[in-house]
């Protein structure tokens, strides 16, 4: 009987640490597909930024260009209101362009903070399973001992023979010389 029970555990054991093993595979086979799908996501934002930089560029040049043409046309090139819209426009572009950036880094920094709670919940579970076989380990041996007749003694009162265990019989032993 001692022989079947051990040989019960031991294939539990094995198949515990195999599903553990199988578990943390795969763990790492998603990490790293969450990992090429921020990837991919991060170069087609950043593709999408690059079109957005492009755009600004293009409109300001745009404008630009009206502007210097139509200063042109009514004779005030070089005069104070031809240079201040060409200013401010290009003041506009540099702001656009720094909340262009500003995005981009605010979103690569969730991607990457993303990235390292998807690899701490991997570690996590890693753990989980390691303390799983642990357990599994523990209870088995128990049960072992418990087959084999191995089993701890059990706890004995500390009593004398004919002595009373009701608390009103007996004395207080956390009782002081200030307790009356």
């Amino acid at each position: 009987m001692a022989a079947v029970s051990s040989i019960i555990a031991a294939v539990a054991l094995a198949t515990t640490a195999y599903a553990a093993n199988e578990q943390r595979q795969q763990a790492k086979k998603a990490s790293k597909a969450e990992k090429e799908a921020r990837a991919i996501g991060s170069a087609e934002q950043q593709a999408q930024q690059m079109e957005q930089r492009r755009q600004q560029i293009r409109e300001e040049r745009i404008r630009r260009s009206q502007i210097l043409q139509a200063s042109e046309n009514t004779g005030v090139t070089g005069s104070s209101g031809a240079l201040g819209s060409v200013s401010a426009l290009g003041t506009s572009t540099a702001s656009n362009m720094a909340s262009l950036s500003r995005q981009s880094n605010v979103a690569a920094g969730i991607g990457a903070q993303s990235q390292k709670a998807a690899d701490a919940q991997q570690k996590g579970a890693e753990w989980g399973a390691i303390g799983g076989i642990a357990g599994t380990v523990f209870s088995t041996s128990l049960s072992m001992g418990a087959f084999q007749g191995g089993s701890a003694p059990a706890a004995k009162p500390n009593t004398q023979p004919g002595q009373n265990m009701s608390p009103a019989t007996q004395p207080n032993p956390y009782k002081t010389v200030f307790d009356k």
